[in-house]
């Protein structure tokens, strides 16, 4: 299994696949420079729910 293939099946079982595949079929549309710009979105919103969740962490009893 390919790399790509795996990512499909974690998305797939994360989330409806009518979801997954609507965002898919939006993202065909797209350029690549909407592409790149959503890649970089995608990497805030990440970051910034790592940092989230060790937030939470510090703030609970051990």
């Amino acid at each position: 299994m390919d790399r790509t293939e795996e990512l499909f099946n974690k998305l797939l079982d994360e989330h409806p696949p009518e979801l997954v595949l609507g965002a898919l079929d939006e993202m065909s549309r797209m350029n690549r420079e909407e592409l790149v710009a959503l890649d970089k979105l995608c990497e805030v919103i990440n970051r910034a729910e790592a940092a989230e969740i060790e937030k939470a962490k510090e703030h609970q009893p051990d």
